[in-house]
């Protein structure tokens, strides 16, 4: 009985270890999330390849390089916006190799602003993550306003 304990202990510890890429990536990406909520526009774009594709819900053009996320996440984020909270859901990846996963999913964001909160999204946002070297890193970020739901026809609502 011992000797089954000891190799289930065993199992669970190797299993923990072994994380694949998606867990890996995923678990890169979730920092990335926790370093947004703050106003450390450096932190926030050491998450991305040096040589990114970004577009960010304002963008008006992709942008190529860390210098110009950081500039995108100097205009969105500085200001008196409060305490602010970024939350994910409807979250997906699938790994497209050992060292690249693809992330689709939703988020929102809740800030203080005048004392009052305000919930800003539900935002898309679709993300390529690369292991490069050690580290993953972003090297594809979009994210874009979630289109509203359409209003039910009166043709509709009388089924």
């Amino acid at each position: 009985m011992k000797r089954v304990a000891v190799f289930a202990c065993l199992l669970l510890f190797v299993g923990h270890v072994n994380a694949g890429p998606v867990e890996d990536a995923l678990a890169a990406y979730d920092k990335f999330f926790a370093a947004f909520t703050t106003d450390n526009h450096d932190q926030i774009t050491t998450f991305f390849a040096p040589d990114a594709q970004f577009y960010g819900t304002n963008s008006t053009e992709v942008v190529t390089s860390r210098e110009g996320i950081r500039k995108y996440f100097l205009g969105a984020l500085t200001g008196t916006r409060g305490a602010t909270k970024a939350t994910q859901f409807d979250r997906t990846a699938v790994a497209l190799s050992d060292t690249v996963v693809a992330i689709a999913g939703k988020w929102q964001s809740e800030r203080t602003q005048e004392g009052k909160m305000v919930t800003a999204g539900p935002s898309r946002s679709t993300v390529v993550m690369q292991k490069r070297g050690d580290q993953w890193l972003i090297a594809q970020f979009h994210n874009s306003p979630s289109p509203k739901p359409p209003v039910p026809t009166p043709a509709a609502v009388g089924k």
